[in-house]
Formats: C-alpha cells, sequence, structure tokens
C-alpha cells in the first residue's frame, strides 16, 4: 500500500502540466496520426423466454409466439415455440431488438373437436377443448413466465397507458384477489362446477370466460373518484299506471373507488305508493346475523369489465357486461326481443305485455341508449328470505325449530290436500310443489323425513299429494342463527335454490319483522356453477330514462 497517496497524486499532475508545457510530445512528429478506431459493439446474443400457459390447469395444443405487429396472431416470422404439451411449457428463442422489447407473448386459444391438433385442452377438464371461441391470452411486454388470463387483464391495463405496477394493483382490487397470486395462482384450491371458490383462479376463469364471450376487457384505476349517477334498470314489472315496479341500481358519489351501489326501488299499488316494507321484502343472513336489504345497504362494487360486487354484505359474484346499441329503434320492438328470452329478460318477464307495449306507442330510444348484457358468477350461498312479509310461519304453530318438527309428522299428513306438510318450493312444472313432514328423530339436532310430490290447481290450491322418496334433516348454527337443512330432497333443475327453514330471535331486531320470535321459509343457493351462473338484458340509464318519461312513472 502507498503510504503517501496525495503525494503520488501530486507527482503525477505535476508530470502530466510539464508534458503540457513542453506541447505534449508535439515535437515527436504524430500529430497528423488518424484517431483510433472505436471497437465494435458486440452483436445482439440470442435468448429465449420460458414459462407455462394456464387457465384453469396447464394448456395443452397452444402456440406461443412474440407479436411483434400486436395483431392478436402468429405470424410468419415471429417468434414462436412448438405447441404445449400436457405439462403447458412452452420456449423460444430470438435476437432482441426494439421490436421485441415491446412485443408481447401471446398464446391463442381455439374451439375445436379433441382429435384436431390445434383444439387446446385444459388439463383441467381434458374432456373438451377449454373454449368455444377463439381468444388470446397475453403477457405484459418484454417479460416470460406464465401466461394465463390473469396477466392478460394486467397487459390490457399497460395498453390503456397504466404501468405495471398499477396495472396489477389495479387487477387485484378489480378482481378481489392478491396481487401476488397473478402470475401463478395454481397454489390455490381448484373450483368445479360443484364447488365454486372465491380465489384468484376462479377470477382467471371470470376473465377467460369474459374473453370467450368476446366482451372487451376494461381494467380502470380503482382509486379514482366516482360521482353520483344514475345506473342500468335491473328490473320492470308495468301491469297499468296504477300497478308498476321497477329497480334502477344508482351508483354512490365516492371519493375513491371500489365503489357502492344503491339498490333503488318504486312503485305504485291499486294507484298508491308501495311502501318500502313490500318493495324491499328480503333480508339476507349475513356473518353479523341478519340483514334487511334495503336502499340503505350499499352493494359494494368494483368497476371494469370484469368486475366483482357483494349485495347485502354475503352474495359475491363476478361478472362481465357486453353493451349493444338500441339508439333509434323502436321501444316497442325492443322489449319484444327480450321477451323471447325469460332466463336474461327482466320487463315483465311472464307478465302480460299488451299494456306495457300500448303505453309505448310508436317512442323510440334516443341517443346513447344500450342494452347491457350482465352475465353474473355467484361464489357464495348465501341463505336469505325471499319475503319478510308472507314466509314466516304462524307463531302459533312454532317459534324454534323444534315445535316445527313436532308440528308436522308424517302420521298426521292430509294427502288430498297437502296439510301437515311443509312447502320446500315448486317442482318440475309449475303445476307441481315439492314438501315434506317429519318421521323422527335420531338426536337433538337430526332425524329422518318423508317428501311429497303435490300437485296445484289454476289457483296454484294443493289438489293431492303423493309420498316420494326419504330423507334426513340438521339442525345447524349459521352466523348465529339456526337452520334447518334438509338432505336427499328432490332436486329440481330449475331452481336455483334449496329451501331451508330458519329461526329468527327478537333480539335480532331485523327490520321489517314483526316483533317477536318467529320460523321463516329461507332460501339457500345451490353452489353448482350452472345454479350460479345467471344474465340479464338491462337497459341502460339512457335508454331507461327514456322509456319511463314515455311510461309517466
Amino acid at each position: 500500500m502507498n503510504p503517501h497517496p496525495h503525494l503520488s497524486r501530486a507527482l503525477m499532475l505535476s508530470g502530466a502540466v510539464l508534458l503540457a508545457a513542453c506541447g505534449g510530445g508535439g515535437d515527436s512528429g504524430n500529430s497528423d496520426a488518424p484517431a483510433p478506431t472505436p471497437a465494435p459493439a458486440p452483436a445482439p446474443q440470442p435468448v429465449t423466454w420460458s414459462g407455462q400457459v394456464v387457465l384453469d390447469g396447464p394448456i395443452r395444443n397452444t402456440v406461443v409466439c412474440l407479436d411483434l405487429n400486436g395483431n392478436s396472431l402468429c405470424d410468419t416470422g415471429e417468434p414462436a415455440s412448438a405447441k404445449t404439451g400436457a405439462d403447458g411449457t412452452y420456449s423460444l428463442s430470438f435476437t432482441p431488438d426494439g421490436a421485441t422489447a415491446t412485443a408481447s407473448l401471446i398464446a391463442a386459444q381455439v374451439p375445436g373437436s379433441l382429435t384436431d391438433a390445434a383444439t387446446t385442452i385444459d388439463a383441467a377438464n381434458p374432456a373438451q377443448a377449454n373454449t368455444t371461441q377463439r381468444y388470446v391470452l397475453r403477457q405484459v411486454p418484454g417479460k416470460d413466465g406464465q401466461i394465463n388470463p390473469l396477466t392478460t387483464l394486467v397487459a390490457s391495463g399497460m395498453a390503456a397507458g397504466m404501468s405495471e405496477a398499477k396495472a396489477r394493483e389495479n387487477a387485484a382490487i378489480q378482481l378481489g384477489i392478491t396481487a401476488g397470486k397473478i402470475d401463478d395462482y395454481q397454489g390455490e384450491p381448484a373450483s368445479s362446477d360443484q364447488t365454486p371458490r372465491d380465489n384468484a383462479r376462479w377470477a382467471a376463469k371470470l376473465v377467460a370466460a369474459t374473453l370467450e364471450h368476446g366482451d372487451p376487457l376494461d381494467l380502470r384505476d380503482q382509486s379514482a373518484p366516482l360521482s353520483e349517477a344514475a345506473g342500468d334498470l335491473a328490473s320492470l314489472t308495468y301491469t297499468d299506471d296504477a300497478n308498476w315496479f321497477y329497480r334502477q341500481l344508482v351508483q354512490i358519489a365516492t371519493t375513491a373507488s371500489p365503489g357502492r351501489v344503491r339498490d333503488v326501488r318504486a312503485g305504485e299499488t291499486a294507484g298508491s305508493a308501495t311502501p318500502n316494507a313490500q318493495l324491499y321484502a328480503n333480508a339476507y343472513l349475513t356473518p353479523t346475523g341478519w340483514i334487511r336489504c334495503d336502499a340503505s345497504v350499499p352493494i359494494a362494487v368494483t368497476v371494469g369489465n370484469p368486475s366483482r360486487s357483494v349485495y347485502c354484505g354475503t352474495l359475491a359474484q363476478g361478472g362481465f357486461v357486453k353493451t349493444t346499441s338500441i339508439a333509434g329503434q323502436s321501444m316497442q320492438s325492443v322489449i319484444q326481443n327480450l321477451q323471447s328470452d325469460t332466463s336474461s329478460n327482466v320487463i315483465n318477464n311472464g307478465v302480460p305485455t299488451a299494456n306495457l307495449l300500448s303505453k309505448l306507442a310508436t317512442a323510440t330510444f334516443p341517443s346513447g341508449s344500450s342494452i347491457r348484457r350482465r352475465t353474473n358468477f355467484g361464489v357464495t350461498q348465501p341463505i336469505y328470505v325471499n319475503n319478510l312479509n308472507t314466509d314466516g310461519r304462524p307463531q302459533s304453530e312454532a317459534t324454534t325449530l323444534e315445535q316445527l318438527i313436532a308440528a308436522k309428522p308424517d302420521s298426521a299428513v292430509t294427502l288430498s290436500n297437502g296439510g301437515g306438510t311443509l312447502n320446500l318450493g315448486g317442482g318440475d312444472t309449475s303445476a307441481k310443489n315439492v314438501r315434506v313432514a317429519f318421521t323422527g328423530t335420531t338426536s337433538a339436532t337430526t332425524g329422518t323425513v318423508r317428501y311429497f310430490d303435490c300437485d296445484l290447481n289454476a289457483s296454484l290450491a294443493i289438489v293431492g299429494c303423493t309420498r316420494t322418496t326419504s330423507g334426513t334433516y340438521r339442525i345447524e348454527t349459521v352466523s348465529g342463527v339456526r337452520v334447518l337443512r334438509f338432505e336427499n330432497q328432490p332436486d329440481v333443475p330449475s331452481r336455483n335454490h334449496l329451501r331451508v327453514y330458519a329461526e329468527v330471535k327478537a333480539a335480532q331486531s331485523v327490520p321489517g319483522l314483526v316483533t317477536g320470535d318467529w320460523i321463516y321459509m329461507a332460501r339457500e343457493n345451490k353452489a353448482p356453477l350452472p345454479h350460479a351462473f345467471s344474465t340479464a338484458n338491462r337497459l341502460s340509464a339512457t335508454a331507461w330514462q327514456a322509456m319511463r318519461t314515455q311510461l309517466g312513472i
């Protein structure tokens, strides 16, 4: 080590000064020598990108390519992998340049038969193609790794101008997941048609369903403020000028979303305003007990497509929207077209339309009017009372579940009119009713039952019952509430719920309930995916306001 570093530097500097004073060697005769040629920059070296294509499970038969021109196709000359195998892995090599730095890896999902080598197949469901319509999964620009629906949503946000970090943050909030799961959610429990799960793996399937339906992805800034705004028409029943009901969703102003939506309902019965107790007649069993879901209980929502909502603090749903313009179209023709699909129609569904169509006359929808087709998938199965006004059992019959069981023994049933049975809902036709009575107790909370198939007349009165299968019951406590469930009850495929009976105590003080202890017939949504799926063709706020003005309500 040099003990005098400062001195060494000083000597070096003085030498440089002396050299400069002598002309820097200018008398050596080399003043005209050419400057040395800089060494050429090393040529870019090929790189290899690899990863896995995943939806619910690994995807087989897809080709991953670097989409240099952004047309969502694997064109000739673009770096591409071989078709993925059963594990969904891919690998491709290319020489990086300016174009590759901003390009994204894509993986097309292709419909077809299992015998077609181009058909993409999800390892989670290998018995069929993983899509009915072609769409593309995408990674964010400049990256390899897992390509899945969640990375595709993030990439869509970046294409709209978000930074990657902001797009990831918003995607997590919009779908109700953890941001760390976006690149790999395979460790989470898988959903099935029988058991939907509220996790990132399920959220990825929701994004994939949005793409498969051809609906645009829309990743929104979930921290942006929202203004008060009228929303879609959720439902309308118009009998005449003196008897009508509508339900509209209204965005609540907030300084930052995720936002909240108010469920606004109004109506007239025999020319008088329908009381709130009838407009908001249901109650949901939430983690904190029963809640009557009126306009004071906001619906938590995220913005964008797909998005997420939680109704009444317990019914969690994810869904997406496809918007179709109806500007300039006849109101009558639009309403008539909506009647053709009872599964998605929300205007006079099952109710005569003659007076409604007559009132609409020749009116047309103004500019900006649209049908917003909302597709929802429920991921929770809450228990709820459908009508607080009509679904309570007489207090003289029972105020506890044990009293209800004792009041309905199979030995006392009258088959001619169903006397002595409990209602479990409609049967496989509108002229049928499923009912139950009790055949014995096996413990303090369990026992056996007999089911009945009952016929209804035109007035929906029971005109005869037949004993069918047997089953069991059990009493459970759910969110602090005692609930009576029935096992092995006859399945009615057209119904998306099962019937249960629940205690409602006076101490729970549910608004809208008569004071005292009650037993209510309630409903519990079925878990299987076909029942958790719903569609609704809603009028946009602009279209509904125009039609409401025409109706004079």
